[in-house]
This record gives structure tokens, C-alpha cells and sequence, in this order.
């Protein structure tokens, strides 16, 4: 029954988007017939594909779904008047437009990318309909844009004007859930002492902090991405939308500060001054019962800045002198108590709602930032492949209503999958929502819609399915939203509503067929065309991070932290089946710790005048770890390792010349500048005990790292 939950007993969220979803379908639909379009049903099946349950983001979907469909309209137009002479080298353009369109929909992010997808689907579907109908390519383009525009306007009108204004609000809900599992985090930091750590290798769980690390991140982003598009729901909204993505980055480097702090301490079993984590508790423990109260909370930051720092002055607890781990809780300790009160005086203000004048909007979020040329050439071309194959069959046989679909699928698919982590498994979601969809539309095509003499007797049988589907579709889990989405996306699809026609049982077959043969083709395009595994992928990212910390010290720590995340966290980790699963997040984490530990270092480096041979031994370890994971053969698990510990003696060499120094200023930066040294070491150590302890039949073997 928990399976079934948001059928049985949705939310009034889900109710209200459903409704939405109803309402706006069937005033497209019926719109369009009136209007007499070619085919009215596009315009429902556009409502389907652009409606969202925040509604903000609704309307620049329909934007940008508005403007690629224009693009697409005019690619369609100049391939027709170029080849339309020829089926072959109509299918050859077409494959290179749609090839191209998926390449910058893998690069770009949010609605850029969201545009480039629909002008590679909408170019296939006037380039086929052009070739496979008696009317002229223009007709064809401006009735396909007619629809597009039509169901864009209709779904934003819908959200206007039926949405509850409850965006601004489940926005700071989500802030405030954030903010308390943040402060959950810190409880269990506070509470960790070396003396009891956690199990051996980090395997999964209850005193694992690799889970709960990684959901505090993605909870972040998913944050992130719901604030840009408050302000279409709210208008106020945008007075003060700078400092919502400012808190947004305080906590994200709250997270990522904890992270490297955590993990360091749970594989510690040696005597480590613990108090200055200790300190932590109170301000923990008022974050994680009251997160709204942003005051009490910095208040309690405050006082446990305070009591770190009274610390500082005092001899370690263990009555020795202070070893590198000390210095390590210390000074970061000291730096969760100052980001953690940074962050509340954020919250404050945004509780307060206080208004910032709109021309202090800075530029646009870092975590829009284009990334990732490998993987976009790479998925532009398993696009072209996937698409030439379709057009090869579809010049065989270009008058049959199978090889038409084929081609328009496969325009779309191939884009649209090219934007997510895990295609394939995207390809498994739409094939669940076309067979769902497929077993209504046979019931309602064939039982229902003959009995049918009106408008409101179509909607009557339509409807229901539609309702079942949007309830679907509000679900925050993605493996029952997708299903959803294209379950009523297909049925639109295949009830084929047009004026004064019913689809016949031939074309119901033909559709369905057209449909799961794009679903296959797409499978085997991802799947044979330069196949990367999960942990070659997650090598080629870990390059990436080192690349970027060739500018990493001309660009803000915010800038680098954002682009550390949104690179790392896009790896397809549910391609991993169990036991791996867990070590490949792990692996993810201690990636975006070395990544985010090394660049620190590399800042430092650069403010300290450290003699030439420390220098050079720094610039030695950080060349050393990205020739690990640089070239075709990267390097073993043993040789990260070695690095460990290299980096490691890095970190011991730093700390003993900061202590023998006598600038003051100087001193701290270098003993800062060992403290990331020693944090790299760590989170090094941690990337090896992912894979040490992750091996299955379907991992790859022991001595390769990526």
C-alpha cells in the first residue's frame, strides 16, 4: 500500500497540479479545435510535456519550449528547401541538426538547454510530416509552432490563474527542512570522537556520514534550482533573490566544510582534542529544533566562535602538544562556528523578508554554468548515430506511419535523454509510461470514443487518465514522475483526437510500434556508442576537477565550489547495482573533497611566500594527482594511495615550517595551508576505501581506479 500511497492518499499539492493539468489539456484541446489546427492533438500533448508542478517553472518552459519550436520551425524549413529533392540527405541533415541541438542541450543547463532539445525534436517532426504529407513545408512548420504557441500560452494562463500561491512558501519550507538536517549534521559531528570511529572502510551504515553528506548536497541543488523560478509566482520574490542564492552557496559550503571535517574524523583512531567540534553541539542543536528561529541560532554560533577560539589559546586536551589533527578540528571547528553564523545572518534577513533594490541582482547562478564538453560530444554523437539509423530505415520505407514516428522519436529522445545522467534508465521510465499509456489509449480508442457525440463526452473519457497521470507526475521521486509524464504525454499521442476522425485500430498499432522501436534504437545508441562505465565517468570528472584548479585561484570559491557539485553530482550513481552502489557515492564525495581541499591549498599557496623547494613540492603533489587520473590508462587504487600518504608528508612538511616561523599572519596561512594538505590526504584515503571495499561481479577490477 506504501507503494500506492500518492494514488490512495495524495497531497493537496498533487490534487491542485492534477486539476492544473486537466484543466490546461482541456482547454488546449479544445482551443484547438476550434480553431480548426491540423492536428489538435499536439497541443494537449505539448500542455503534457511543458506543465510543472512549480509553476514558475511552467512558464519559462513554455518560453523556451515556445522559442526552440520556432527555431526548429525554420532548421525544418531551410533542410526542406535544401534536400527536400532527396530522402537521403533530408534523413543525413536532419541527423546532423538533431546531432547538433543534443550536443548544447548536454552542455547548457536549465531552459537553454530545454530549447536546444525541442529545436532538434520539432526540426524532425516538420522535416517527416513535410515528406510524408501532400501539404507544403511552410504549412507544416508554421501549424506545428501555432500549436506550440497556443499550448504555451494556455499553460501559462492555467498557472496564473489556478495556481496556488504557495511557491514562495514551499521554497522557504524546503530552506527551513534543509537547514534542520543541517543542523542534524552537525549533532552527529559534534558528537564523533576519534576514540569511537566509525566502521572500518566506511561501510554502509548507521554510522556512515557518506548518505546523509551527499542528500544535504543535493538537497542544496534541488533548492537552488526551485529559486530561480519562485519569482514568476511571486514578483516580490525578485527584491531579494540575491540573497536567497547567497544563503543557498552559505550552505553548500557549510556542507562541504562538515564533509571533509566528518569524514577526516570518522577514519581517525588515534587521541585527537575534540572540544572544539564539541562546541558545536548547541549551536546544532538549535539549528535542528528550531531552524526559523535565525537569531537564537547566531547567537549560538556566536558563543561557540567564542569558546573555539578561547580554546585556540589553551593546550590540547590530551596534554601534548598539538599534533596536525589538532591543528586540523581547530581551525576547522572555527570555521563551521564563522560560515555557520554567515549563513543565519542570511537566513535573518530572508525570514525578515527585507527587500534589496533590483539593480544589486548580480550575474547569472553559477549552477547555470555550461560544463562538460566530453560528455556533450560524446551524447551528440550516440544522437547522430541513433538518428542516421532511424533515417536509413525510414529512406526504405518513407510512406509507412512506423518509419515517420520512428524518425520523430528518435529526434526527440535522443536529445532529451542526452541531458540526463542515465539515459538508458530514462529510456526503461518512458518504456513503463508508454505501456501504461498504450493500455488506456486501446480502452478509450476503441470502447469509448465511438460512443462519444460531444466535446464534453471526449473530456469525460480523456480526463480520468490524465487526472491518474498528474498525480504521477507531482510525486517528488523521479522514477514515478517520468512515468508519469510520458504516460499522459503518449496517451495524448495515441488517442490522436483530430476533428472529425478517430484513430483506426492500424494506426493505434502502427504509433505504438513507431514508438518503442525509437525507445530501442535510443537503448542501443547509449549503450554501444563509446560506452563509458560508471567509474570511467567518474574519472573523467575527478580530470575535470583538476583542470579547473588551473584557474581555480582567478575564480571565487563559490564559482568553483557550485561547478565541483553540479559536475560530480550528474554521475549516473543508479547505473551501480548493489554492493557497488554505496562506494560509488562515497567515491562521488571524497571526489568533490579532493576537489574542493586542493583548490583551498592552491589559494594559499599562492599568498604565503613559502621558500622554493615547498613551493615546488605543491605544485609537484597537485601535478602528481592529476596525471593519476589524466590519459586512457589511469592510474591503480595503490598509486592514490601513495598519494595519500605523499600528501600527507606534504601536509607534516607545511605544519612544521608554519610552527617554526615568527610572522604571526604568515604562520596561520601556512599552518591553514597544511590543514588542506592534510584534508586532501583524507579525502584521498576515503576515494581508495570506495573502491576497496566495492568490488561485485559487475565491478570492474580491483586495480583500476576509474
Amino acid at each position: 500500500m506504501t507503494r500506492l500511497a500518492w494514488l490512495l492518499t495524495p497531497s493537496i499539492d498533487q490534487l491542485l497540479f492534477s486539476l492544473r493539468l486537466c484543466t490546461a489539456i482541456a482547454l488546449a484541446l479544445y482551443l484547438s479545435m476550434w480553431l480548426q489546427l491540423d492536428r489538435p492533438y499536439w497541443a494537449s500533448l505539448e500542455v503534457a510535456v511543458m506543465i510543472q508542478p512549480v509553476p514558475g517553472m511552467a512558464v519559462a518552459r513554455g518560453f523556451a519550449r515556445a522559442t526552440g519550436t520556432i527555431v526548429a520551425g525554420c532548421a525544418g524549413l531551410a533542410i526542406m528547401g535544401f534536400f527536400g529533392q532527396y530522402y537521403e540527405l533530408s534523413a543525413a541533415a536532419l541527423a546532423i541538426w538533431v546531432a547538433f541541438c543534443a550536443f548544447w542541450a548536454n552542455l547548457l543547463r536549465n531552459n537553454l538547454s530545454y530549447g536546444f532539445a525541442i529545436a532538434g525534436f520539432i526540426a524532425g517532426v516538420t522535416v517527416m510530416l513535410s515528406h510524408t504529407l501532400s501539404a507544403p513545408p511552410f504549412d507544416i512548420a508554421v501549424a506545428r509552432v501555432s500549436e506550440c504557441v497556443l499550448a504555451a500560452l494556455v499553460t501559462a494562463v492555467v498557472n496564473v490563474l489556478f495556481a496556488p500561491p504557495t511557491g514562495m512558501r514551499n521554497y522557504f519550507n524546503s530552506r527551513i527542512a534543509l537547514l534542520r538536517n543541517v543542523g542534524r549534521e552537525f549533532e552527529g559531528l559534534a558528537a564523533l570522537s576519534p576514540r569511537q570511529p566509525a566502521t572500518p572502510g566506511h561501510a554502509a551504515g548507521a554510522d556512515d556520514p557518506h548518505p546523509a553528506l551527499q542528500a544535504l548536497a543535493a538537497q542544496t541543488l534541488a533548492l537552488e534550482q526551485t529559486r530561480q523560478y519562485v519569482r514568476y509566482e511571486a514578483p516580490q520574490f525578485s527584491n531579494f533573490d540575491r540573497i536567497a542564492r547567497r544563503l543557498d552557496y552559505d550552505i553548500l559550503s557549510l556542507i562541504s566544510a562538515t564533509s571533509s571535517l566528518h569524514i577526516y574524523l570518522a577514519g581517525r583512531t588515534d587521541t585527537v582534542d575534540t572540544r572544539p567540534v564539541a562546541s558545536l553541539a548547541e549551536p546544532a542543536r538549535r539549528l535542528s529544533e528550531q531552524p526559523e528561529n535565525a537569531e537564537a541560532a547566531k547567537q549560538a554560533f556566536d558563543a561557540a566562535h567564542a569558546r573555539i577560539r578561547a580554546l585556540a589559546q589553551q593546550p590540547a586536551e590530551h596534554g601534548r602538544r598539538r599534533s596536525l589533527p589538532d591543528y586540523v578540528v581547530l581551525n576547522r571547528a572555527l570555521g563551521l562556528a564563522s560560515r555557520g553564523r554567515a549563513a543565519m545572518t542570511t537566513h535573518g534577513l530572508l525570514i525578515a523578508e527585507r527587500e534589496h533594490p533590483r539593480d544589486h541582482i548580480s550575474r547569472r547562478s553559477e549552477f547555470g554554468q555550461p560544463m562538460d564538453v566530453r560528455q556533450a560530444l560524446r551524447n551528440s554523437l550516440r544522437t547522430l548515430t541513433a538518428v542516421s539509423l532511424g533515417g536509413a530505415f525510414w529512406v526504405q520505407f518513407h510512406d509507412q506511419l512506423p518509419a515517420v514516428l520512428l524518425m520523430i522519436l528518435l529526434s526527440a529522445l535522443t536529445t532529451i535523454f542526452a541531458t540526463l545522467p542515465n539515459p538508458v534508465a530514462a529510456a526503461g521510465g518512458f518504456a513503463k509510461g508508454l505501456t501504461m499509456a498504450a493500455a488506456a489509449a486501446f480502452v478509450i480508442d476503441f470502447l469509448i470514443l465511438p460512443q462519444a457525440d460531444s466535446y464534453a463526452m471526449l473530456m469525460l473519457a480523456m480526463l480520468p487518465v490524465v487526472f491518474v497521470g498528474g498525480l504521477a507526475m507531482a510525486v517528488p521521486d523521479p522514477g514515478l514522475a517520468l512515468p508519469g509524464r510520458i504516460s499522459v504525454v503518449m496517451f495524448s499521442l495515441l488517442v490522436h483526437v483530430q476533428n472529425g476522425a478517430l484513430p483506426s485500430f492500424t494506426t493505434y498499432i502502427q504509433i505504438v510500434l513507431g514508438i518503442f522501436g525509437a525507445i530501442g534504437l535510443t537503448v542501443l545508441a547509449f549503450r554501444l556508442v563509446l560506452p563509458v562505465s560508471p567509474r570511467q565517468r567518474l574519472r573523467e570528472q575527478m580530470l575535470g576537477v583538476f583542470d579547473e584548479l588551473a584557474g581555480g585561484g582567478r575564480h571565487s570559491r563559490e564559482r568553483f565550489e557550485t561547478r565541483m557539485y553540479d559536475r560530480l553530482n550528474a554521475l549516473a550513481l543508479d547505473e551501480i547495482e548493489e554492493p557497488f552502489r554505496f562506494s560509488a557515492r562515497q567515491a562521488v564525495l571524497a571526489a568533490i573533497n579532493i576537489g574542493l581541499e586542493a583548490r583551498s591549498l592552491v589559494v594559499l599557496a599562492a599568498r604565503i611566500n613559502l621558500p622554493p623547494g615547498l613551493d615546488a613540492h605543491i605544485r609537484g603533489e597537485l601535478d602528481a594527482l592529476r596525471d593519476l587520473f589524466a590519459g586512457r590508462r589511469p592510474g591503480s587504487i595503490a598509486q592514490i594511495g601513495d598519494r595519500a600518504r605523499a600528501m600527507h608528508g606534504l601536509a607534516e612538511r607545511l605544519r612544521a615550517h608554519g610552527e617554526a616561523g615568527t610572522n604571526p599572519a604568515e604562520r596561520r596561512l601556512v599552518i591553514r595551508a597544511a590543514i588542506c594538505a592534510e584534508l586532501v590526504a583524507s579525502a584521498l584515503s576515503d576515494y581508495v576505501q570506495a573502491f576497496a571495499h566495492g568490488e561485485s561481479p559487475l565491478a570492474e577490477p580491483a586495480e583500476a581506479v576509474g
